[in-house]
């Protein structure tokens, strides 16, 4: 009887150059034809003769060895420093604005200003130009069901058909649903009393002291305001690159005129240091 081989199905591509000895689990090197990597389905080929059919071989079991060396400590320390790097970035962007934020709810308490009339200890706070006013406002609608009737013949008169129509409709009419439309644009002043809106062929204002709510969408750039003086709520819209820095004033503004800018930069300085307290740690190598 002959001695058999070990070889790859031809259907995996078996390249004999590509075989490499591999460790065993119990820390040995296998000899003979196990010693060549079996994880991929090699077939044991016994010789002819044998009688019996080609079996497929199990495969080995792995070793998984981790790598360690200089060359792949440098690169973990590069990775964890870059990673550091944007972390400290974004960590430093946020406690600027913060900072910045703090600063001016503490030393300022409005300007003067000559676009519009302000009345005696009236200060302006912040100023939007190329605001728009918004409205619901609703689209045309449309007639639904209607039906054309039944036509029938009366006979002729002058030598000319005559029919008359019975049955005939409109069916009812379906209102269209209200959208927010632009209907003015100009410039918006937050003062410490109220908030004006100045358009080409509009002017609102909104004073705090009949102020009911105020809602606030960041992602579209707008700001509602409802009064009690008016039926209808007022929308600005402003843009979402503006929205913080609106938000901000407008609660400065409310605050001085609400006599509460004590807590709102109570409010800041603990935002502030809980934003110093999640300062990024920087890795060993960074930190030398």
């Amino acid at each position: 009887m002959g001695t058999g081989s070990w070889r790859r199905p031809p259907e995996h591509g078996f390249r004999p150059d590509a075989v490499r000895p591999i460790q065993n689990m119990t820390g040995e090197w296998p000899q003979g034809p196990l010693a060549l990597l079996s994880g991929a389905g090699l077939e044991y080929v016994r010789p002819r003769g044998t009688g019996r059919r080609p079996q497929a071989a199990r495969p080995l079991p792995l070793k998984l060895v981790e790598v360690t060396g200089p060359v792949f400590e440098k690169h973990h320390e590069k990775k964890a420093e870059k990673e550091y790097e944007e972390a400290f970035g974004k960590w430093q962007a946020e406690r600027d604005g913060y900072a910045e934020l703090l600063r001016v709810a503490e030393g300022f308490a409005g300007s003067e200003t000559a676009d519009i009339m302000l009345s005696p200890g009236e200060a302006l706070f912040y100023k939007v130009a190329g605001a728009a006013l918004i409205e619901e406002r609703s689209a045309k609608g449309h007639w639904q069901g209607g039906s054309a009737g039944v036509s029938v013949p009366l006979g002729s008169l002058h030598g000319r058909a005559v029919r008359y129509r019975v049955g005939a409709t409109r069916g009812h009419y379906v209102q269209a649903a209200p959208t927010l439309t632009a209907i003015d644009t100009g410039t918006m002043y937050v003062t410490n009393r109220r908030v004006v809106f100045a358009g080409a062929r509009q002017t609102r204002e909104c004073a705090f002291a009949k102020l009911i709510e105020v809602r606030h969408s960041d992602e579209e750039g707008s700001t509602t305001f409802a009064v009690s003086n008016r039926q209808k709520p007022t929308t600005v819209h402003y843009g979402p690159q503006l929205s913080a820095s609106f938000d901000f004033r407008l609660d400065l503004a409310l605050a001085h005129y609400r006599g509460t800018v004590a807590a709102l930069v109570g409010q800041l300085t603990q935002a502030l240091a809980q934003v110093d307290a999640s300062r990024p740690v920087a890795p060993t190598a960074a930190a030398r």
